[in-house]
């Protein structure tokens, strides 16, 4: 594809006229990864329309695919941060009532991952040693142009660098917190187990006492002493189940994957999970023909499922819509990196509602055990724990994507099979 302008605003104006954009598409350097956002977007401060102009001639001849926004005022630079959401900022260092200083505090404070690259005519070393620390990420001198798009292709990708570094490190801190749980659960469920097996045996001598108790005849109330012991046993029947899933939570249970179909899996369960979301809701599977096979436990798998399909029923008390999508799909390193997983093949699930919804700092923590937004008789808070810790057991990872009031999607990636490896499949990626 060729260089060229594909479309531009109304010319320049009086200081504080309309934001000027200027687009053009063209084939991005192999530096810069803008596939599937369009383009940069660059905000330019410039108080000199035929600046700015030639600005994004120069980046459209040099190649980058790109859009801009050009503003001449403090007001009407912090309004296109907020609206227009940077990828790079190039900033004038002196402007009537405004300076680089400033651009570069009101970005610090507004988006302060964006690359702020300060434009002047004529700039000395220490006045540039000083907005560097600052905040500024580069400065360009404007009798040296040449130097403008190279700047913006290394500060973008710098940015994008540290974007994904500090998305691995949430990944691999998130890893350490669940794996710190595990080792907890492992301390307290022999002692517990021991507690729930002296439980049972008390609750089966209570029942069998008042069986024959009944079949003597006595007076005593020995029907409401046998359901009580009936409720006593439910008790400890909860509490083991309780430390399985919290050892699955913690990804310490070890138990012998198989070579499955996960489409065979959902059609298995298909009626039990649309009884579990109830008639009110509308529930739709799409599953991808040819899906590729997993090695996975097929019981694990089963829960996986109807713990997103009892999470989506919660958050939709008056009905909605479920849906369940099988699909697959090959990572490369950059997206796989971004998931804490090596790249390759994987099949992904998705399970998506119209429900309530989540906060952002419900997100933050909806994957941590006993962590829950109802009353601990409603939920013990290890649905989405048990869904992490088993998926990452498969050598999967899961993803919550969610809003207040817009419903929840949550995405399971597991890696597909491959043919005549030992393990089955690829593995994750060394926390």
């Amino acid at each position: 594809m060729s260089n060229g302008q594909r479309g531009r605003g109304p010319g320049a104006g009086e200081p504080g006229a309309a934001p000027r954009t200027w687009q053009a598409r063209a084939l991005p350097d192999e530096g810069t990864d803008t596939a599937g956002r369009g383009g940069l977007r660059i905000l330019i401060l410039e108080d000199n329309p035929a600046d700015a102009e030639l600005e994004q001639r120069l980046l459209a001849g040099a190649g980058l695919d790109f859009t801009a926004v050009a503003v001449d005022t403090a007001a009407s630079y912090a309004q296109q941060i907020d609206a227009f959401h940077p990828d790079v900022i190039l900033a004038d260092f002196s402007l009537p009532g405004f300076s680089g200083e400033g651009a570069i505090k009101i970005a610090r404070e507004r988006c302060p991952d964006t690359p702020v690259i300060v434009v002047s005519g004529a700039i000395g070393d220490e006045a540039a040693v000083e907005l560097i620390r600052q905040g500024a990420t580069d400065y360009i001198l404007k009798d040296r142009p040449g130097r403008l798009a190279p700047v913006i292709r290394r500060a973008v990708a710098e940015a994008e660098q540290r974007s994904r570094l500090a998305r691995m490190q949430a990944h691999l801190q998130r890893a350490q917190h669940l794996e710190s749980i595990g080792r907890l659960a492992d301390g307290v469920a022999h002692e517990l187990n021991n507690q729930v097996g002296a439980i049972l045996s008390y609750a089966a001598f209570i029942r069998d006492q008042a069986t024959g108790t009944l079949q003597r005849g006595t007076r005593l109330d020995l029907p409401g002493m046998s359901r009580n012991a009936e409720h006593i046993e439910q008790a400890g029947q909860r509490m083991i189940k309780l430390v399985s899933q919290l050892r699955e939570a913690g990804n310490r249970d070890v138990l012998r994957a198989e070579l499955i179909d996960l489409n065979k899996v959902i059609g298995g369960i298909d009626e039990l999970l649309r009884s579990t979301v109830g008639a009110s809701t509308e529930f739709r599977l799409c599953l991808s023909p040819r899906l590729r096979p997993v090695t996975a436990y097929p019981g694990q798998v089963e829960q996986i499922l109807m713990n997103l399909t009892t999470n989506a029923r919660d958050a939709m008390p008056d009905g909605g819509s479920f849906s369940i999508q099988t699909q697959s799909l090959t990572l490369g390193h950059s997206e796989a990196a971004d998931l804490g997983l090596s790249s390759g093949s994987y099949v992904c699930l998705t399970a998506r509602d119209s429900g309530t919804g989540m906060e952002p700092e419900v997100i933050e923590h909806a994957f941590e055990p006993f962590f829950t937004t109802k009353p601990f008789a409603e939920g013990g808070g290890l649905g989405l724990a048990t869904v992490y810790g088993m998926t990452r057991q498969a050598g999967g990872t899961a993803a919550i994507s969610s809003a207040a009031g817009t419903g929840t999607t949550v995405t399971v990636w597991l890696p597909a099979a491959i043919p005549g490896h030992p393990a089955g499949v690829p593995g994750q990626r060394s926390p």
